[in-house]
């Protein structure tokens, strides 16, 4: 195949944290925000935020957009990225764009998750993994080429780690698109032991977003607007002036978006949702930046009486904002590294593969030895194994090694477990989809197995006169 000109992009999820709780994206956002950079949306299940970087030729180029977008958001929406996924199950989507090149997509997305699809699943958080989402070889053809969905939004919790990952998934791509199989390349152990150095540095910090990492890359970063946007109750009781009164107040306070709820007229005149303005409203969320506001009828209907409240409301506005800019130290929740802490690696996996050029081979150098057994064996038949290992033979390769019939991750067979009909699986899938039934200890399916007391039974146990059993089993042990 001749060379094809590799675009990298895409467009990883992120949950939406206003006043310390992950929020739907959609309760904020309408129409996506379009910037020099990108733009920022919601993503198609209408709960996670949607970050679309421009494409780039380099993973360098990629991330830098999506360190000014990510900088953009708290700024634009008024609310906090996260990369955590504790109630969304959050993708880190990666688009490969081939152009128009006839290319066998399944085999491309193959050679990318042979090559690094292991490390990237592993960093899926229990949210994704429950939810279906993130397998091995997971991907969607696009008109300019595959998006691999495998990785987690993880990936984008630092700069660095993002350059790592979505330069190895590029690397892997030119490989194969040079005709060349990524698997047997003298490069691999090295980009396979920056990512996995990358994703050892996710797993420390417990997948948080280092914010502090992402401003430092984007540097200072402005954000063009026509002007604040308000958004109010359709149908709501209002004069004709409080938009422009309301704007007036965002653009000195430097907000650039909020969402107004109106309260009845019998709630009285002073009534608001704002700490440090008028009276607590009940039933209504208290208001933090990001979240929406509520404001009595005759603040909305009457300008001389707004503008005599204003400035009331105008101070504990700048009183909420300036609690948000401390607390997001940690973000109430641990959520933001606001430190610039580094990946300390001596270069990026993208930097090592796009410096890779392999050397002629010499005449007669077209065989090695295998690692095992001592063979002799064509390179081109070697086998070098996910983690670097080898090179074997085909014989002994097979003899060390299987893929998992769930995920297909490879196994080392001395580590591997077995269902009851010979099938290999790696341990974290054996036990997410087996259980030993707590009576007679026979391997069940976990879908299958009938739970009593929390505790999981074959149907066999659990049935008729075995329940009974149980339960008398239970008695004595007790």
């Amino acid at each position: 195949m001749g060379k094809v000109a590799i675009t990298i992009g895409a467009d990883p999820e992120f949950e939406l944290i206003i006043a310390g709780r992950a929020e739907s994206a959609a309760s904020i956002l309408g129409d996506a925000i379009h910037l020099p950079w990108g733009s920022i949306g919601v993503d198609g299940a209408g709960w996670p935020l949607e970050l679309r970087p421009e494409p780039s030729t380099s993973a360098r180029g990629l991330v830098h957009n999506m360190a000014r977008l990510l900088v953009a958001v708290p700024q634009t929406l008024g609310a906090t990225p996260s990369t955590i996924g504790e109630a969304y199950a959050i993708g880190g989507h990666i688009h490969v764009g081939i152009g128009n090149a006839p290319v066998d997509e399944r085999a491309l997305v193959r050679a990318l998750d042979e090559a690094i699809g292991d490390i990237l699943y592993g960093l899926n958080p229990a949210t994704r993994i429950e939810a279906g989402y993130g397998r091995r070889k997971d991907w969607r053809i696009q008109p300019w080429g595959i998006e691999y969905r495998t990785p987690p939004a993880a990936i984008w919790s630092h700069p660095q780690v993002a350059t790592i990952f979505v330069g190895a998934i590029k690397w892997a791509a030119g490989e194969f698109l040079r005709g060349r199989d990524p698997l047997r390349s003298p490069a691999l152990p090295k980009i396979r032991g920056a990512a996995k150095s990358a994703a050892a540095f996710v797993r420390r910090y417990g997948s948080r977003l280092h914010w502090g990492a992402w401003e430092a890359l984007a540097g200072d970063v402005e954000i063009p607007q026509e002007g604040p946007v308000i958004v109010i109750d359709h149908g709501a009781d209002r004069d004709h002036l409080l938009v422009g009164d309301l704007k007036g107040l965002l653009l000195r306070l430097g907000l650039r978006w909020l969402r107004i709820t109106s309260l009845r007229q019998s709630r009285g005149d002073y009534v608001s949702n704002l700490p440090g303005y008028g009276e607590l409203v009940e039933r209504f969320p208290v208001f933090a930046p990001g979240s929406t506001l509520c404001l009595s009828w005759r603040f909305r209907n009457d300008a001389e009486f707004r503008r005599a409240e204003m400035p009331k409301l105008e101070a504990a506005l700048a009183a909420a904002l300036r609690t948000q800019a401390a607390a997001e130290v940690d973000d109430g929740g641990g959520r933001l590294i606001k430190k610039a802490v580094p990946l300390k690696l001596t270069a990026s996996a993208e930097a090592e593969a796009e410096a890779f050029e392999p050397e002629p081979e010499a005449e007669g150098e077209d065989t090695c030895r295998c690692d095992r057994c001592g063979s002799e064996v064509r390179v081109e038949d070697a086998i070098v194994t996910d983690g670097g290992e080898g090179p074997y033979c085909e014989g002994c390769y097979y003899e060390l090694y299987e893929r998992c019939a769930n995920c297909d991750r490879e196994v080392f067979l001395d580590d591997a477990c077995r269902d009851s009909n010979g099938e290999v699986y790696c341990e974290r899938c054996y036990y997410r989809l087996f259980a030993e039934c707590a009576r007679c200890g026979a391997e069940i399916w976990r879908e299958d197995a009938i739970y009593i007391d929390g505790e999981a039974y074959c149907e066999d146990c659990a049935a008729g006169d075995s329940h009974q059993q149980i339960g008398e089993d239970r008695i004595v042990e007790a």
